[in-house]
């Protein structure tokens, strides 16, 4: 096996398009056209379709882990052929290209932005650019020349109003933290806008249930086996946020649980103690 040269360029690809169509494969076409040392890398091409904040979730849990350098693609552009700019930018050392639709915003709140700009010049895009396929036409061409060295400033005027996404905040009252499903994975397991640290803080070590559908779960569990098979929990996962799981079950199916339903977080109070008469 012949080694990679040193600086072979890592390029990912994350789309909504599924695998049974051709759009895929004549994305990775074009960019070896043109830049053949590229390394390709497919994030996924099973995100919801035409929705953009499944999207921008996958990428802030998944670009950051990639080295200095990486080019991301990333294409869920429900507003393909509309008014929406098409973008190159760079944050926290890599590189981003796609649809100005909010869909690298939650990236960029958590690496350190160094700029966007707008996608334009023609010498890097195909001859042709069709109304409905512009991950193939810009975004595809505009990898490869960043792939082959160009700076991302070259492809257009600086876009210093990138569109931002905002994903919803808890509701935060002395006893009460409401939070919602926000992402539900192949495992059935059910995350939420509820993070650790804000969870900790407002526990502040005292005892809480947690309330999903009709269930109630007392308290947080360390692992998926601290409850029976097929049992009920609530942990924080990788990403740091708190999660509604099973052991080995689907708590989306057990519960009826969908992306927007509320996890709605109680403490336990003691009841006063009554007097003797």
């Amino acid at each position: 096996m012949t080694a990679l040269r040193r600086h072979d360029p890592i390029v990912t690809l994350t789309t909504d398009f599924g695998l049974r169509d051709p759009f895929v494969a004549s994305m990775k076409a074009v960019i070896l056209s043109i830049e053949r040392r590229a390394r390709l890398v497919d994030l996924s091409h099973e995100l919801p379709p035409h929705r953009v904040l499944p999207a921008a979730l996958f990428l802030r849990e998944a670009c950051p882990w990639f080295p200095a350098g990486t080019i991301h693609v990333a294409v869920v552009d429900p507003g393909v052929g509309g008014p929406r700019r098409p973008l190159v930018a760079k944050a926290g050392g890599q590189l981003y290209v796609g649809p100005d639709n909010g869909i690298f915003s939650l990236v960029f709140q958590r690496a350190l932005f160094e700029g966007a700009w707008q996608i334009s010049d023609p010498k890097y895009l195909l001859p042709k650019i069709s109304r409905t396929f512009h991950g193939r036409d810009l975004f595809a061409p505009a990898a490869a020349h960043l792939a082959r060295g160009l700076p991302p400033n070259v492809f257009g005027p600086e876009i210093v109003d990138p569109t931002t996404l905002e994903i919803p905040g808890p509701t935060v009252c002395p006893d009460r933290l409401a939070g919602e499903v926000l992402w539900v994975d192949r495992f059935g397991n059910c995350a939420t806008n509820l993070e650790e640290d804000q969870v900790s803080r407002w526990a502040a070590g005292e005892p809480f249930t947690i309330r999903a559908a009709s269930r109630k779960i007392r308290g947080m569990s360390e692992s998926y086996a601290s409850v029976p098979v097929g049992g009920l929990l609530a942990i924080f996962n990788s990403s740091g946020v708190l999660e509604i799981a099973c052991n080995r079950a689907s708590a989306h199916e057990a519960l009826g649980l969908k992306e927007g339903d509320p996890v709605v977080l109680e403490r336990i109070r003691n009841p006063r103690s009554k007097g003797k008469s």
